[in-house]
C-alpha cells in the first residue's frame, strides 16, 4: 500500500550543480615572502649578504683606524711643515737616509708635497695591515666552515657550491672595498683641509688610483692564502698567505741594502707595483694589471678547488696506528705533533730572513758608516749598544718585524688546538680516561711546545749567519728567543678565551690582540699618544734583546700571560659544556 503524502519526506531544495560546489581539495600554500634588497644586503636570505652583516664591525674598526692615522699624519704635516723651505728641507733629510731605513717605507718619491709624504710615510704600510684582516678572513672563509661541518647543512640546500664559494668571496671583496673607500674618503677630506701649499691639491683621481693600490696590495696574499685553503686547511693557508705578504714586503723593502733580498726582487708584488703611487704623482697601471691579473687565477683557482673537492675528506679505509706513536701517546704529543709541520715552515721561514738579514750585516755597516749625522742618532737611541754589529742590524730590521710573524703563527697553533672541540673530536677524546683539566693543560703545554720549536729552527738561522760574519751567535739567539715567550703570550691569551667561551674565537681573539699591540707600538708615536696608553702595548715591554737590553718586567708579564691563560684554560673546560 503506497505512503501517504505526508509520511514522504521534503526533499528540500534542489541541490546545487557541481559546478557551484566549493573545491574541497587540500589548500593552496601561500605565496612565499622573499627579502628584499635591503633585507639581503643585511645579511637575511643569502649567504652573501650574511657575510657581509658578519664583517660590518671589522669594517668599521680598522677603516676607522687606519682613516685616524691618515688624518692625523697630514695635520702634522701641515702644521709642522707650513712653508715651502720647510718642506725641501724634510724631503731633503729623509732622501739622505741609507737604504736600509728607507726600507719600510720605500723610495721617496715627491715627499715636499703632502699627497707624496703619505704616499710614502702611511701607504707603504697600509696594505699590510689590512691585508692581515684579509689573510685571516680568506684563509678560513671557506676551510674553517668546511672543517667544522657547517657547510655540509648549507650545500644539501638549492644552492650549488660553486655560487656558495663565489657569496661568500664576494662578501669579503665587498667588505675590503668598503674598508678602501672609508681610506679614500679620508685621504681626500685630508688633502682639502690641509693643503695649503703649491703641489699640495690633487684631484680625485689620484686619491682613487692610490686606494686601487691599497686594495690589490692588500688581496693579493688573502688570495694566494684563498687558493691552497681547500686542499691543505685554514692553519697551513694562513701561514702561507702571511710569508707571501710579509716576504714581499721585506723583500721590496730591502733589496736594496740586503744583496740575497735583490736577487729575488722581482717575486714581490710590492716590487712589481713600486712605480705606481698616483699622490706623488706617479702611475703604472700596467703592474697593477698584471697584479689584478693573478688575483683572479688565484681566487678562481680556490673557487674551482672548493667546488671539485668533497666535502668530507674521505678516510681511505680503515685506519691504522702509526708505527711510531710518539703523537698519539697522549694529549701533549698529539697536539705537539700535530703542530709540529706548520711549526717547522713558519721556523726555517724566520730562520732564512734571519740568516739572509745576518749575512748582509757587512753591507748595513758599510752604508751608515757614511753618514755620521745618523750614526750620532741611532747613538742617542741606543747608548752603550754595538749597533755596527750583526745583532744591531738584526735589532733594527729583525726583532721589529719577527713579532708579528710570531704572534700570526702562535694564533694558528691556537686555531688548530681549539679545532679539537669545534670539528667534535674532543667529545669522542673525553670518552677514554682522560680528565678535562688534564687534557686542557697538556694539549695547551703542546701548543707552547710547537712556539718554542719554532724559535728553536730561528735561533739557528741567526747563529749560522752571524758565523758567516765571524761573530758569536749565541747572544744573539738567546735575544732572539724572547720572540718565543712573547708567542707563548699570545696562546696563553687565545687558550684562555677558548676555555672560558667557545674555541671558534680563541684564534681571532689572538690576532686581534697582537695586531693591536702592534699598531699601538707603531703609530702610538705618530699620533702622540701619551705614554699611559703606549705603554698598554706588551711590545713595548720586550726591551732590546738581542742587544742585551733585557726588559725584566715585560718577560714577566708574558710568563703571567702564559702560564695564567693556561691555567685560566684549564678552569673553563671544567666548567662549561663542549661545544658551547
Amino acid at each position: 500500500m503506497a505512503a501517504p503524502d505526508s509520511a514522504i519526506p521534503n526533499p528540500g531544495p534542489a541541490a546545487a550543480p557541481d559546478s557551484a560546489i566549493p573545491n574541497s581539495g587540500p589548500a593552496a600554500a601561500p605565496d612565499l615572502v622573499r627579502p628584499t634588497l635591503v633585507a639581503r644586503l643585511a645579511g637575511l636570505g643569502t649567504i652573501f649578504g650574511k657575510g657581509i652583516r658578519d664583517a660590518r664591525r671589522s669594517i668599521l674598526i680598522i677603516g676607522v683606524l687606519m682613516a685616524v692615522l691618515i688624518i692625523v699624519t697630514a695635520s702634522e704635516i701641515a702644521v709642522e711643515y707650513d712653508s715651502v723651505a720647510e718642506r725641501l728641507i724634510l724631503a731633503a733629510q729623509m732622501s739622505a737616509l741609507p737604504e736600509i731605513f728607507q726600507g719600510m717605507l720605500g723610495k721617496p718619491i715627491a715627499i715636499d708635497t703632502l699627497g707624496g709624504f703619505l704616499s710614502w710615510r702611511t701607504f707603504g704600510f697600509l696594505p699590510v695591515m689590512i691585508g692581515i684582516w684579509s689573510v685571516v678572513v680568506l684563509s678560513g672563509t671557506l676551510a674553517g666552515e668546511l672543517s667544522r661541518g657547517s657547510l655540509d647543512a648549507i650545500a644539501a640546500g638549492p644552492i650549488s657550491r660553486r655560487r656558495l664559494a663565489l657569496e661568500k668571496l664576494g662578501s669579503h671583496l665587498v667588505a675590503l672595498a668598503a674598508v678602501v673607500l672609508i681610506l679614500a674618503a679620508a685621504t681626500y677630506a685630508s688633502i682639502v683641509a690641509f693643503g695649503n701649499l703649491p703641489g699640495d691639491q690633487i684631484g680625485l683621481g689620484a686619491v682613487l688610483g692610490q686606494h686601487v693600490w691599497v686594495y690589490v696590495a692588500a688581496l693579493a696574499p688573502a688570495a694566494v692564502a684563498f687558493a691552497v685553503a681547500p686542499i691543505l686547511g685554514r692553519g697551513t693557508a694562513l701561514g702561507i698567505g702571511s710569508v707571501v705578504l710579509f716576504g714581499s714586503f721585506l723583500v721590496n723593502g730591502y733589496a736594496d741594502s740586503v744583496p740575497a733580498f735583490e736577487a729575488v726582487r722581482g717575486l714581490s708584488y710590492f716590487g712589481l707595483t713600486a712605480g705606481h703611487r698616483p699622490l706623488a704623482g706617479v702611475s703604472d697601471w700596467g703592474s697593477i694589471a698584471v697584479l689584478g691579473g693573478l688575483i683572479i687565477v688565484a681566487l678562481a683557482i680556490g673557487v674551482t678547488l672548493f667546488d671539485r673537492r668533497d666535502l668530507v675528506v674521505p678516510t681511505g679505509g680503515r685506519q691504522r696506528i702509526p708505527p711510531l706513536r710518539l703523537g698519539v701517546a697522549g694529549p701533549f704529543t698529539r697536539s705537539y705533533f700535530e703542530r709540529l709541520p706548520a711549526a717547522i715552515a713558519w721556523g726555517l721561514g724566520l730562520a732564512l730572513y734571519g740568516l739572509v738579514l745576518a749575512t748582509s750585516a757587512d753591507e748595513f755597516v758599510a752604508q751608515l758608516s757614511k753618514i755620521p749625522q745618523v750614526l750620532e742618532m741611532i747613538a742617542r737611541l741606543f747608548p752603550n749598544a754595538d749597533i755596527l754589529s750583526v745583532g744591531g742590524f738584526l735589532q733594527l730590521a729583525f726583532f721589529s718585524e719577527a713579532v708579528i710573524l710570531v704572534a700570526l703563527a702562535a694564533a694558528a697553533f691556537v686555531a688548530g688546538w681549539a679545532s679539537d672541540e669545534e670539528d667534535r673530536r674532543l667529545e669522542i677524546i673525553m670518552g677514554t680516561p682522560v680528565s678535562r683539566i688534564g687534557w686542557a693543560l697538556k694539549s695547551g703545554i703542546g701548543v707552547f711546545a710547537a712556539i718554542a720549536t719554532l724559535i728553536l729552527f730561528a735561533d739557528l738561522g741567526v747563529i749560522v749567519g752571524a758565523a758567516i760574519q765571524g761573530e758569536n751567535g749565541l747572544d744573539i739567539a738567546i735575544g732572539v728567543s724572547v720572540l718565543g715567550a712573547y708567542g707563548m703570550a699570545m696562546a696563553g691569551v687565545g687558550l684562555a678565551v677558548g676555555g672560558l667561551t667557545r674555541p671558534s674565537i680563541a684564534a681571532p681573539v689572538t690576532v686581534g690582540l697582537a695586531l693591536g699591540f702592534y699598531l699601538l707600538d707603531l703609530l702610538g708615536s705618530i699620533l702622540r699618544l701619551p705614554d699611559a696608553i703606549l705603554d698598554l702595548s706588551l711590545n713595548r715591554h720586550l726591551g732590546k734583546p738581542i742587544l742585551g737590553d733585557f726588559d725584566i718586567g715585560g718577560l714577566v708579564i708574558t710568563g703571567i700571560l702564559a702560564i695564567g691563560g693556561l691555567a685560566i684554560s684549564a678552569a673553563g673546560m671544567q666548567r662549561r659544556d663542549l661545544g658551547r
